[in-house]
């Protein structure tokens, strides 16, 4: 036997598997989802945006906490069409207010681990809490046909009683994002983002005991053309969009 031509078999099999598949999964203590609510169109938007850039090397991004940069659409009205906007993005925010997690829905606007949140308007630091223990997420990601990862495999691991029925939410983000906007509040600014949210997609879990598991494709983000990127995955509670357990890494 070629023993060296075996190994050499053996070696391209393992880088195989290393650059076809990638796995994420988050501590069992709860990692708090950081949801700053913005739009291209509000003028007192982009300081909480250059806030959020602070965060992305972070040491506890990731572990501790993720935060995500939803853009809602209720500005558009004013003749600029946000390209990061979605409706269901502000349905999400208002979603909030209508179960009473938080108390208004503006822009900027701060949701920490499911509640609304104001001390960013008194500079206060950010209330991260990891204390409670809500059981392991974890993402795996698989390519389907070509070169890139698209396939994602979840398995939430909870903790008894922690979650009845499971829905998974799924989300791209952006980052060193430009945008020239020429009309509305903020006319002729060049308008950066970071955490920007350009991909999602949500569904229903199966559940088997105190472990959900769903499986979707990774939304196309191309028209974005996004040089650096990350994948965040959380899981709420029926039509509560609370989280309970996220986690995300780098693309």
């Amino acid at each position: 036997m070629n023993y060296k031509f075996f190994g050499f078999i053996i070696l391209i099999s393992l880088y195989s598997s290393l650059t076809s598949a990638k796995t994420i999964i988050s501590p069992e203590h709860q990692v708090n989802l950081v949801e700053v609510y913005s739009s291209q169109g509000c003028s007192s938007c982009p300081p909480a945006e250059r806030w959020l850039a602070q965060f992305t090397n972070s040491p506890d991004l990731f572990t501790s906490f993720i935060p995500i940069n939803f853009h809602v659409d209720y500005w558009d009205y004013l003749g600029w069409k946000d390209p990061y906007a979605k409706a269901k993005f502000t349905k999400r925010q208002r979603l909030y207010n209508s179960l009473g997690h938080a108390r208004t829905v503006a822009t900027p606007g701060f949701i920490v681990n499911g509640k609304g949140w104001s001390g960013w308007f008194t500079g206060k630091t950010l209330p991260i809490n990891n204390d409670r223990k809500v059981g392991k997420l974890t993402v795996n990601l698989d390519k389907s046909q070509g070169e890139e990862l698209s396939i994602v495999d979840i398995k939430f691991d909870a903790i008894a009683g922690i979650a009845t029925r499971g829905r998974v939410h799924l989300t791209i983000l952006a980052f060193d994002q430009q945008t020239l906007v020429s009309r509305g509040e903020n006319r002729g600014k060049q308008l950066p983002h970071d955490f920007v949210v350009i991909g999602y997609k949500a569904q229903a879990m199966q559940q088997e005991s105190n472990s959900f598991t769903a499986k979707l494709a990774l939304p196309n983000v191309d028209k974005f053309n996004a040089k650096k990127k990350a994948l965040v995955v959380w899981v709420s509670n029926g039509s509560d969009p609370s989280p309970i357990q996220a986690t995300g890494d780098w693309l």
